[in-house]
């Protein structure tokens, strides 16, 4: 009888000069040297947390780099974590003249695709961005996956809401145009950082998402809005495929911990996983560093003191606000 796989993924794509695009929170461009080196550090504190809870999770990074180019820490991280690397091109990226954000982000595409070879029907995966720490065990949300079809983070629901260049309302009027009819419920955006799907239904996105893709393209030239990144089209195929739920709204939140805006408050350091946007190139970074010096999570209770102050989960302090600053202005120069 077979046994359920259950995947863990993350991955990182190397824009060149030729086809970069802008990343706000780095404040820099996909091809530049120090959003290769954050991208590829946060990698570290992301395996170590998830593994350290998730001890018998198959784990993918997918990347266009060869592992032979990974840098030494990596490529020790994911030997000491037993993280397979898989090397894969970009095949759905959108025209050079996109929306200028993210132009990365359709690489997701290309690994379902993959995935789709690697799973049965009834595995399960989650894809899910670097820039994340897990802090509990997660066979609940893959139990949920596992009965369900999909675990889906639910971010944005009300209409009026532009989010990345198009509102949710004109992606209600996106489905009606390419499918000819409404949408059982009104369209709310799922967060693509944390994305749970079983093996039958990572193969109907995969059947689905060509031809939505093409509508995509043609609006595009009709100068109609179009989906720009891939939660706007997770967010369509979500409910073209009734896989909508907001089950992973119960693991996971997005953890603002900005100077001009936080959503953090106390309670959030219990979630089985942070998302930390904002934290990239400071928390994250700075837990990097501290992993690579004591050789991964050697003292549980240790580590997550260090790691809520570095990241101001649940509190910011004032001298998380000063190593921030300074983080920054070093990184600048």
């Amino acid at each position: 009888m077979h046994r359920h796989v259950r995947y863990i993924i993350s991955w990182f794509y190397q824009e060149s000069k030729e086809e970069e695009s802008f990343y706000p929170q780095l404040g820099r461009k996909g091809s530049s040297s120090l959003a290769r080196s954050i991208y590829l550090k946060i990698q570290v504190p992301f395996f170590h947390t998830f593994r350290y809870y998730n001890p018998n999770i198959h784990f993918l990074f997918f990347t266009n780099l060869q592992e032979k180019d990974l840098p030494d820490y990596l490529k020790r991280t994911f030997s000491d974590l037993s993280v397979e690397v898989v090397t894969l091109p970009y095949t759905s990226r959108p025209p050079r003249d996109w929306y200028s954000s993210w132009q990365n982000q359709f690489y997701l595409y290309d690994i379902l695709r993959w995935m789709q070879r690697r799973m049965n029907p009834t595995d399960s995966a989650v894809v899910c961005d670097a820039d994340c720490l897990c802090r509990h065990p997660l066979d609940g949300l893959f139990e949920c996956i596992e009965r369900d079809g999909s675990a889906l983070y639910e971010f944005i629901n009300r209409p009026e809401v532009r989010v990345n260049g198009i509102r949710l309302e004109q992606m209600q009027e996106f489905y009606v145009r390419t499918y000819h009819q409404q949408p059982r419920q009104p369209i709310v955006y799922y967060g693509g950082e944390f994305i749970g799907l079983r093996g039958d239904a990572v193969r109907h996105i995969n059947e689905t998402f060509p031809d939505l893709w093409d509508k995509n393209l043609s609006y595009r030239e009709e100068r109609k809005p179009t989906l720009n990144e891939e939660a706007h089209v997770l967010s369509i195929l979500a409910e073209r495929l009734q896989l909508r739920n907001a089950h992973a709204n119960r693991y996971v939140k997005r953890m603002w911990t900005s100077p001009q805006f936080t959503n953090v408050e106390p309670g959030d350091e219990q979630m089985a996983v942070w998302h930390l946007p904002y934290e990239k190139k400071r928390g994250l970074f700075r837990l990097f560093g501290t992993l690579e010096r004591d050789g991964g999570i050697k003292d549980e209770a240790a580590f997550w003191k260090r790691a809520q102050k570095v990241t101001g989960i649940p509190v910011i302090s004032l001298t998380k606000r000063l190593c921030d600053r300074l983080i920054t202005l070093r990184q600048k120069f």
